[in-house]
């Protein structure tokens, strides 16, 4: 997939967060797989390495919405009948605290996502949008649902008397699409009520 493909259909690239495009570094790139255990897709590596966190335009300045389809059914309350959702940015920038630090969500919702993804850009709402890093998510592309987060691990001990099952810990977990190219191409703009 080409990003400038992407960019163009989107309505261009703007950068997210404090300042200008800050790409993350080789070196960066690689500590942050050691950290996580595992190698990003290479598209994802690419735009990242490019041009760190960021968003699209939209379609014009009154109407910069971007929204992506689910592969999979989202509550009625994130997206429409049409499985559209909203998209805000890509986290990417590491050396700047703040929402569009990638390690800084990867810290935050290291014990909340289930371990075989990472949260690798917002909705702008109560969800997170990840990348599944792991066992059989690796590439895919995720909705986790803020809304209805399951219980931590200790209450859940503590109100059932015994370890949380894995699947206790995906129950708001959507497929969005099967790979992160996919998901770029479910990308559209306008209002919802278009398409």
């Amino acid at each position: 997939m080409n990003i400038e493909n992407v960019a163009q259909r989107l309505g261009g690239i703007c950068p997210a967060g404090l300042g200008g495009f800050t790409p993350l570094s080789d070196a960066e790139m690689e500590e942050l797989e050691r950290q996580i255990g595992a190698r990003l897709p290479i598209q994802y590596r690419l735009i990242v390495g490019r041009f760190g966190a960021f968003t699209f335009n939209g379609r014009s300045e009154q109407n910069s919405y971007v929204y992506f389809r689910s592969l999979e059914s989202l509550p009625e309350y994130i997206s429409s009948q049409r499985h559209l959702a909203y998209f805000d940015f890509f986290y990417g920038v590491t050396r700047e605290r703040g929402p569009s630090g990638l390690q800084q969500q990867i810290n935050l919702f290291a014990d909340r996502v289930p371990t075989t993804m990472i949260p690798i850009a917002s909705d702008g709402g109560a969800g997170q949008i990840c990348l599944g890093i792991k066992g059989d998510d690796v590439g895919k592309v995720f909705y986790w649902d803020m809304a209805n987060e399951p219980l931590d691990e200790e209450t859940y001990q503590e109100d059932f008397g015994e370890p949380m099952p894995p699947e206790a810990k995906r129950q708001n977990v959507y497929l969005i699409a099967e790979s992160f190219d996919e998901f770029l191409d479910q990308m559209i703009t306008g209002p919802v009520e278009d398409r």
